[in-house]
């Protein structure tokens, strides 16, 4: 399937049952009087989030959503029955944005709804209410009311969905860094791998899980280059999925790299970062070089001497041969646990800690 992260579709609620305009008639009842029931209710639009999906991709493809409407009241005193709700299933992470036009055909977007949890429900069309049959209108003065209502029509609205991934770790890069191999080695996502820049089209998504159970979410955010923030290369398209992670490994493959100064190598992404976002770019992030099976032994001995000498601390790895991997591990470990115990929370439990 296809990674899919904006959509435009149509919504409607369903429109309220008609209220019945109904006279009694019985044998021995000559004047029975109204009895009409009023109109069903009509079904709401309700958007869910749900970590089933992870793409937007089904809404490219069908793109109107329309609840039913309420059945009308009949005879009798009974009522019409009400249309039930219709849900749609969105993945976590979704952005629901309502397009309005004015009077002078000026578009322009507001939000209704951020899915962040999985299950979170979000009422986005009413179902309009049913009309009331002619028995609410009787009185001394009119004892046989011939009129009922008619139901009231639901809610349209016209949305654009936009997904931004919710991860933990954003793993970002230069294209051909790396970065789909040390996530693969890592977790069990199995992105595409070769040896030329861009193989990565798409956010992939990775978990890694320790002995406690615990999981930690790994987004692998397609490759970047100078000027992504004013959209060159991919651009934007994927760094607005770095903007749900809760912090960066800034991954380096040696050709990328300064060799009089290892540090160097990250600022040209910094810099995108900080156009795009000041936020974002002050996100914690771990330094990492990549590729050093590729080095000979006395270049790695003079890139350990200079990392060491770095303002930060810079890990050394080969994501193709496992080497320094396990250290980088325990250190993305250790800062998900220290911004868990900021924010009050735990680290993401697995199923065995859920039971």
């Amino acid at each position: 399937m296809r990674f899919v992260d904006e959509a435009t579709i149509l919504v409607r609620s369903g429109k309220g049952g008609n209220g019945c305009a109904s006279l009694h008639r019985e044998a021995n009842m000559p004047k029975g009087g109204p009895d009409g029931g009023d109109g069903g209710r009509g079904g709401d639009v309700i958007f869910r989030g749900t970590n089933r999906l992870m793409t937007l991709y089904d809404f490219r493809l069908h793109r109107h959503y329309f609840a039913k409407n309420g059945q009308p009241g009949m005879g009798r005193d009974r009522y019409g029955k009400a249309a039930p709700s219709l849900y749609v299933d969105l993945p976590v992470g979704t952005l629901v944005y309502e397009i309005v036009e004015d009077e002078d055909g000026n578009t322009s977007e507001r939000l209704v709804a951020d899915l962040v949890e999985d299950g979170t429900e979000v009422v986005i069309c009413k179902g309009g209410d049913g009309g009331r049959g002619n028995l609410h209108f009787k009185s001394s003065v009119n004892r046989t009311p011939r009129y009922a209502e008619p139901g009231w029509p639901g809610e349209e609205k016209q949305l654009r969905l936009e997904l931004k991934i919710l991860a933990d770790v954003g793993l970002l890069g230069l294209p051909n860094a790396g970065k789909s191999t040390f996530i693969s080695r890592i977790s069990a996502a199995r992105p595409k791998i070769a040896a030329y820049p861009f193989t990565t089209l798409f956010p992939n998504l990775g978990v890694v899980e320790n002995d406690a159970f615990e999981r930690m979410v790994i987004a692998d955010i397609p490759g970047l280059i100078e000027g992504a923030s004013a959209g060159h290369g991919l651009g934007i398209t994927f760094l607005r999925h770095v903007e749900r992670t809760r912090f960066l490994v800034h991954l380096l493959s040696v050709e990328d790299m300064s060799h009089d100064d290892p540090a160097d190598g990250y600022a040209m992404l910094n810099q995108e970062l900080r156009e795009y976002s000041p936020e974002l770019a002050a996100r914690t992030q771990i330094r990492v070089i990549n590729k050093i099976d590729t080095l000979t032994p006395d270049q790695l001995a003079d890139l350990r001497d200079k990392a060491k000498a770095s303002d930060q601390p810079i890990f050394l790895i080969s994501a193709r041969t496992g080497e320094g991997v396990d250290a980088l591990l325990d250190e993305m470990w250790r800062i998900l646990r220290t911004l868990d115990s900021a924010d009050g929370s735990s680290a993401t439990p697995g199923p065995e800690e859920n039971d």
